[in-house]
């Protein structure tokens, strides 16, 4: 049974490594499998690819010419925050793990590894962020709904008979028609005369 991840083809995936081999095997794997896959030796170009392209994943070697994978994570961080960090090391180690897990890396990988073992990384960032998305598409109903129903109790509570602001509106508003029916009265029996004032 294929995974979910296999079935969307729509991903972006930069690997960044200075060993043509690894980026030659993996750039393979993924375009097997109808992803479009970016390839870059070293940060410069990694970086342009990433200002470029909207990059889904990232696969960054520790070990680089000019800055590291863990510098080059930073930096891709602050361009494209959505872009999900994995980093790739053959020389492993408490402080190059500590680092990565410092930049938000996603995961940290040690060389050599399979193919698949990328693909059920990618395939359990993509469950985690679908679960934070209808968990955040939940939260939003929900304050929505509440908002709307809130509005709804003070509408009621507004137009009921026994609210006493509404009766002291209904009671003013009957005041000033009767006190202009009135005037209108009085206005008619004695109407306004602007002649002369006789002595």
């Amino acid at each position: 049974m294929e995974s979910d991840i296999k079935k969307d083809k729509s991903l972006n995936i930069l690997i960044v490594d200075d060993e043509e081999t690894i980026t030659q095997i993996l750039s393979n794997g993924f375009e097997d499998n109808g992803y479009t896959c970016y390839v870059a030796r070293e940060s410069d170009t990694a970086l342009s690819i990433i200002k470029k392209y909207p990059i889904h994943f990232s696969l960054l070697d520790v070990r680089l010419q000019g800055k590291s994978g863990i510098e080059i994570c930073k930096n891709i961080a602050q361009i494209s925050p959505t872009t999900i960090n994995i980093i790739m090391t053959g020389y492993p180690g408490v402080k190059s793990a500590t680092e990565a897990m410092r930049t938000n890396a996603y995961d940290y990988l040690i060389k050599p590894f399979r193919v698949d073992l990328i693909f059920s990384v990618i395939e359990r960032a993509m469950d985690e962020i679908r679960h934070q998305n209808f968990s955040n598409e939940n939260s939003e109903l929900v304050r929505s709904l509440r908002e709307e129903n809130e509005q709804l109790r003070k509408l009621v509570k507004d137009l009921s008979p026994g609210n006493s602001k509404s009766e002291v509106q209904y009671s003013t508003q009957k005041s000033r028609e009767k006190e202009a029916e009135i005037s209108y009265k009085k206005l008619i029996e004695n109407p306004l005369r602007f002649g002369k004032k006789t002595k």
